[in-house]
């Protein structure tokens, strides 16, 4: 008896093997190449045993890769179809790269903006502090008779 359900379970045992030995390796480098330039409609950091979305692009790009396509054309087949949002980085020519490059530009030009009107500020505070310290400076006639005034008054309750 124990020799007939071995018998029956060998077969068995080759023919899963079989059936496994056609799955595709997913962890190819150039497969894992593609799937780390796709954003997978925002699904690119989630787990791929949870996430339903990101199975489905994973079998994608499989079967793209297993009829012989290459990197160049699964990535093209993606933009074409959704735009270069299909992609986690930008391609680096044209509009995208000026869309890209200008908020570093202006950030650029603000903080040289605001350095500029800071040293401005500065510069307009001191002249004006000079300003101040020059009128206060009395000339020698009043100079005398103000130690004059404070002298009298000193004697008075001194």
């Amino acid at each position: 008896m124990f020799k007939r359900v071995f018998i029956c379970f060998i077969p068995l045992l080759f023919i899963t093997n079989i059936a496994f030995a056609n799955e595709f390796d997913y962890s190819r480098k150039d497969f894992q190449e593609i799937i780390n330039m796709l954003d997978m409609e925002g699904h690119g950091n989630d787990d791929v045993a949870t996430c339903p979305v990101k199975q489905l692009y994973y079998k994608e790009v499989a079967d793209m890769l297993e009829k012989g396509m290459n990197k160049e054309e699964i990535l093209a087949y993606y933009v074409d179809q959704m735009g270069e949002q299909a992609l986690k980085a930008p391609s680096k020519k044209g509009f995208s790269l000026f869309a890209w490059t200008i908020p570093y530009v202006v950030l650029f030009i603000a903080a040289l903006f605001v350095y500029y009107v800071i040293r401005k500020w500065k510069i307009k505070n001191k002249e004006q502090q000079n300003q101040h310290v020059k009128t206060k400076i009395p000339n020698e006639t009043e100079r005398n008779s103000l130690i004059d005034f404070i002298e009298r008054e000193r004697k008075k309750y001194f």
